[in-house]
């Protein structure tokens, strides 16, 4: 308040806008250009999905796929390898490098060994990376716990690991897994030694069974005891999943363990 020179008492009232011109008032706008961005990127992605071809559609469903529901397990597909379901032997007709047409023959023989083991489609999986095509079989299948003697069963996984091996010209890389828990009976001072006498009894079995047709050049044995895991280990079921072994078909022009 103040006083003019007559005395009269002067009353300065301040009005604040409450309209949303203030600096809380535009966050609206913020909010609606997020919402905007977001539908422009869905739309986008839709419209990528549409332009996509029949083998690409399938491949990608393959990535999203519940691995419960289909008898072979596919963990992981590469952005350049395509497998759909109902695909054959031969080349694909698709624009593929020489690389990856000998993934897509290795992949397709991998599949056709695990169909046709009813054993195989519940306790394997198959997955392909940039420089291979990798095929994991639980350690069930072939060994028993805390040993490296072959079961009788696992002949008929190796006879169909030879025979890819004697028709595509691929090397291998055998890869022995245990649990946490394995220790070789007192056989073998480690889980690692225990996990490479797996990998090299399942390599001794191919050279025999190749008979001299498959060079010993072509092959390697390697033993990772628990230090790989697929799964945290929080039971004895998770402890099952890492004991495996695996088969890494690559071209030889890559060398990799």
């Amino acid at each position: 308040m103040a006083k003019n020179k007559g005395g009269n008492t002067i009353i300065i009232k301040k009005v604040v806008d409450g309209h949303g011109g203030g600096h809380h008032g535009g966050s609206w706008k913020v909010a609606y250009a997020d919402f905007v961005t977001a539908m422009m990127a869905f739309f986008l992605l839709l419209w990528l999905i549409a332009s996509l071809k029949p083998q690409q559609k399938e491949s990608l469903a393959l990535v999203f796929k519940d691995a419960k529901g289909e008898n072979v397990v596919v963990q992981s597909v590469s952005a350049t390898t395509f497998i759909p379901k109902d695909a054959k032997m031969g080349i694909p007709e698709m624009n593929l490098s020489q690389q990856d047409q000998l993934k897509y023959e290795v992949a397709l023989m991998v599949k056709e060994l695990l169909t046709q083991n009813q054993e195989l489609q519940s306790n394997s999986g198959i997955s392909s990376d940039n420089a291979g095509v990798l095929m994991q079989v639980n350690n069930s299948v072939m060994f028993a716990p805390n040993s490296a003697v072959l079961k009788p069963e696992a002949a008929k996984i190796l006879d169909g690991v030879t025979n890819i091996l004697l028709n595509q010209k691929v090397d291998l890389v055998i890869r022995g897994h245990t649990d946490d828990t394995e220790n070789g009976s007192g056989l073998y001072p480690s889980k690692w030694e225990l996990s490479a006498a797996r990998a090299a009894a399942a390599l001794r079995y191919i050279l025999a069974k190749g008979d001299g047709a498959i060079a010993a050049t072509r092959l390697r044995a390697a033993g990772y005891a628990d230090s790989r895991p697929l799964v945290p280990i929080i039971d004895e079921d998770s402890r099952a999943v890492n004991r495996r072994v695996e088969f890494y078909y690559h071209s030889p022009e890559v060398q990799t363990w």
